[in-house]
This record gives structure tokens, sequence and C-alpha cells, in this order.
């Protein structure tokens, strides 16, 4: 009886410890997915006369085009430009992701295994 009792104490032992593990993991996920839906990324030109900003859904908030831009490149090179930050700041803001949710799922949490 004294043993059974003892198995049930680190039994009840894990199952809190599981739980408050699961806690946590709540708690980080809720935070990722704050920081994700505020995101934006920006990305300028080498010679700094253009400059998008992205949201997190990787919809084009802001353009910056400098006037001098304007005298620089004919219509179709600023457009190309133009969706080729679009596309950098989308790769930039993709990997932002990837990181925010490695760091959740590198630590895999609690296993039921341990609680045998």
């Amino acid at each position: 009886m004294v043993a059974e009792s003892g198995r049930s104490g680190e039994m009840n032992r894990a199952w809190d410890a599981m739980l408050a593990d699961v806690d946590a993991q709540r708690a980080q996920l809720r935070a990722a997915e704050q920081e994700l839906r505020v995101a934006t990324v920006a990305a300028t030109s080498t010679d700094r006369l253009v400059r998008v900003v992205i949201n997190a859904r990787g919809l084009l908030t802001d353009l910056h085009i400098d006037p001098l831009a304007l005298r620089r490149y004919r219509a179709d090179q600023l457009s190309t430009l133009i969706r080729d930050l679009v596309e950098r700041a989308d790769g930039e803001l993709t990997n932002r992701r990837n990181q925010v949710v490695a760091a959740i799922v590198q630590d895999q949490g609690p296993h039921l295994q341990d609680l045998d």
C-alpha cells in the first residue's frame, strides 16, 4: 500500500509537470502569434531610392520611391525592382516565421512516456 501510494504521488507530480509544460507552451504560442501578427519587414534597393514594407500577410503596406528613382529607372525597371524588393521582404518574413516556430517546436514538451 505504501509503494502504491508512492507511485500515485509520482504519477501526480508527473501529470502536474506535464500540465505546467502545456501551459508554458500555450503562453509561447500566444506570444508567437502576437509577434507574427504584427510583424512587418522592409527591403530597400541597393541605391536606397526604393523601399517597400510588407505586413505579416505579405501585403505591401508602404512604398517609398525617391523622385530620383523616377529619373534613373524606366517604368518596367522600376516595377521589376519593386516586385523583387517585395519578394525579398517576403523571404525575410518567412525566415522570421520559421525562426519563431522553430523556437517553439525545438522543445517537444512533455512526453507520455515520462508518466510510465
